[in-house]
């Protein structure tokens, strides 16, 4: 879920859990998608502030 965009506290509430800390501390283990995705998001906003 979190790969897809879901963002934490989404994720924590479809789970069960009584807060979204687990899954920061469990599930929220950087993977590449996620990294691209993110850093393809920063680049773009510097891109615009840069204009």
């Amino acid at each position: 879920m979190l790969e897809s965009g879901a963002d934490m506290k989404y994720v924590q509430e479809r789970l069960g859990h009584g807060g979204y800390q687990i899954i920061a501390d469990v599930y929220s283990h950087v993977s590449k998608k996620m990294e691209q995705k993110n850093t393809a998001q920063f680049e773009s906003y510097m891109d615009d502030i840069l204009k």
